[in-house]
């Protein structure tokens, strides 16, 4: 496919680039501006739906409050409470019949101050109560009802709201939510129950909020309020109280019924009761995508246009083209007194500059091409003596390896003659010394295992420890699956031989080197090794110690602090990185800690 295009005539790709660069940026600035269209029309209807939410949650709580409101100034109002008073003490005929007038009266004022209540129900000392506008069911009984169970089993309470239900105190097919309200007259518990028109309150939503395609309301529990089925049980797990946050409401995408939807969600404090206002996606966005529609029948139409323009504009530029190519075809046949006339200036008479020029100038490039030729020929020669004199200088490099070999390879018959002469620590300070120069050259490796470095440091100690006899003994700590992995040679011996001189040399009693290794599981470096060279010396005053270490995290090299740690820290963070290194701990008179920190490597390569 890509030699096909390649093949084409230049015409031909000129007419192909300019449909396609019409089609891309047609495409582009269409998508663009439809991508910006969306989330514009979509973060404005989030704004609008959760201002709206907010005002539908303070017009309802508003709405509760008063009729909450109301009732408590009903048990309060004194023309409601002495006669319901008056009857408690004395249940006579003649009081019931007064209270029962004035009961209808003051249920029927309370009740038509709101179009939100359908109905009002009073109980007290098994006697019950109403306005006698509406007939009350023959077998219905608050104090067998799950109304008065709920306030028996939770008798701190005094107001409860329950689900959507038919009126369960008066006949018909109403749909009401249940509010009862508790107070206590003297020994006596009075309950108001609130029904809430259902009606009343889907009438508000439809008339208010027409533009949604779904509102519903569930108490705290999930139980029907308003509108509310189990098709919407899905929206429940997808908009929550965990949504809120600070917020008073919360907008996002969600699926319902395997379309996209923008769920609206907000809860009522004063009941808990959650408002839930759904709207198509793809209702918000049809306009939209009409345009959509239009805006591909213009590119269509752009680019039918963009081909006729295209091609005209395609011959004016190929034409001259074509001539110099037939022009260029007698130069391949050796014709170089050929000429292309071009009047213009633009890019092809320059070109045609150029071509004319070229053949002009062939005969003298074919003569400078037969001098570079030469040239190369002597520049090669230069090379394969240069390749010569490195060859010897790496002969001599392996010779000047030849003389540490022969010292430890001396050192090693040192000790089997002090073996034969019984001079065990000549024999064992000669022994260590070969161990410490064979690993110390490593074969020229700067990478060996913690091990060899281990027996390093343990060939220098031996040898420390035949010096000093009895002033100084040493331990070294370390887990068996440490002693493989691998790290640069020579870091411990700098910091034991600082220890030694430092601390174990200055003491008057006995001094102690303890060497641990350890793997740690580190948080932001990865797993990394902890090697500690501990000594029981007099330890390093605070401000000596705070000098030590500033220095060390800055590179500066302290020379009456001993510059091999210096040396060891710059190698480490060198090699491992600026995260690594060496930091030193003390407690003066107490001793003093050398800590290496480096990461886990389990090859030599890193």
């Amino acid at each position: 496919m890509k030699n096909i295009f390649r093949n084409l005539k230049y015409r031909t790709k000129i007419i192909m680039l300019c449909v396609f660069i019409l089609l891309i940026n047609s495409g582009i600035v269409g998508k663009l501006y439809y991508n910006y269209a969306s989330k514009d029309t979509l973060s404005n209807f989030y704004q609008s739906s959760e201002d709206i939410s907010n005002q539908m949650n303070q017009h309802m709580s508003e709405r509760f409050r008063d009729i909450t409101k109301r009732v408590f100034t009903l048990s309060n109002n004194n023309s409601f409470y002495i006669p319901l008073n008056i009857y408690l003490s004395d249940p006579n005929s003649a009081n019931y019949a007064k209270l029962l007038g004035i009961m209808a009266d003051t249920i029927n004022d309370l009740r038509s101050m709101d179009d939100y209540i359908h109905s009002i129900f009073v109980y007290a000392a098994d006697n019950d109560f109403n306005d006698f506008t509406r007939i009350q069911r023959h077998d219905f009984s608050f104090s067998e009802s799950y109304m008065y169970e709920y306030f028996e089993e939770n008798p701190e309470d005094t107001i409860a709201w329950f689900p959507g239900v038919t009126s369960p105190i008066f006949m018909g097919n109403d749909e009401v939510i249940p509010v009862v309200y508790k107070f206590r007259l003297g020994r006596e518990n009075l309950y108001i129950v609130v029904s809430l028109s259902q009606t009343a309150m889907v009438d508000y939503l439809k008339d208010t909020y027409s533009s949604y395609d779904k509102i519903f309301i569930v108490d705290k529990e999930g139980n029907n309020i308003v509108n509310f089925t189990q098709e919407e049980a899905e929206v429940l797990s997808m908009l929550g109280e965990e949504d809120l946050l600070e917020e008073k409401s919360v907008c996002k995408e969600v699926d319902y019924k395997g379309e996209k939807y923008i769920g609206t969600y907000t809860v009522i404090k004063a009941n808990g009761w959650q408002i839930y206002k759904m709207k198509s996606e793809e209702s918000l966005l049809g306009n939209l995508r009409s345009l959509r529609t239009y805006m591909m029948g213009v590119i269509i139409v752009s680019v039918m246009i963009s081909i006729i323009a295209s091609m005209l504009f395609a011959h004016s530029i190929t034409t001259p083209l074509a001539q110099l190519v037939t022009i260029m075809d007698k130069a391949i046949n050796h014709e170089f007194h050929v000429q292309f006339p071009y009047p213009y200036e633009d890019e092809v008479g320059n070109l045609a500059k150029s071509f004319n020029y070229m053949v002009k100038e062939i005969d003298h490039l074919i003569t400078e091409l037969n001098i570079n030729i030469e040239a190369l020929k002597e520049e090669k020669e230069n090379v394969r003596i240069v390749q010569a004199g490195k060859r010897k200088a790496e002969l001599k490099a392996l010779q000047a390896q030849i003389n540490p070999h022969f010292l430890y390879n001396t050192l090693n018959a040192i000790t089997w003659q002090a073996v034969d002469q019984g001079a065990s620590d000549i024999s064992v300070m000669s022994n260590s010394l070969g161990k410490f120069f064979r690993i110390a050259l490593s074969k020229g490796s700067e990478i060996i295992t913690i091990g060899e470095e281990l027996e390093h440091i343990t060939s220098y100690l031996a040898i420390q420890e035949i010096r000093y006899k009895s002033k100084m003994v040493y331990r070294i700590e370390v887990e068996d699956d440490i002693r493989e992995l691998y790290i640069i040679k020579l870091v411990l011996q700098p910091l034991v031989e600082n220890a030694i001189y430092h601390g174990i040399k200055l003491k008057e009693t006995p001094g102690f080197i303890h060497i641990t290794v350890h793997r740690l599981a580190g948080k932001d470096m990865g797993p990394v090794i902890k090697i500690c060279v501990a000594d029981n010396g007099p330890g390093i005053e605070d401000e000596k110690l705070n000098q030590i270490n500033n220095n060390l995290k800055s590179g500066i090299i302290d020379r009456e602090s001993g510059y091999g740690i210096y040396n060891v820290n710059e190698r480490l963070r060198l090699y491992y990185g600026q995260a690594f290194g060496l930091t030193y701990e003390s407690k003066y008179g107490e001793g003093t800690r050398a800590v290496m920190i480096i990461p886990v490597q389990t090859t030599r390569e890193g």
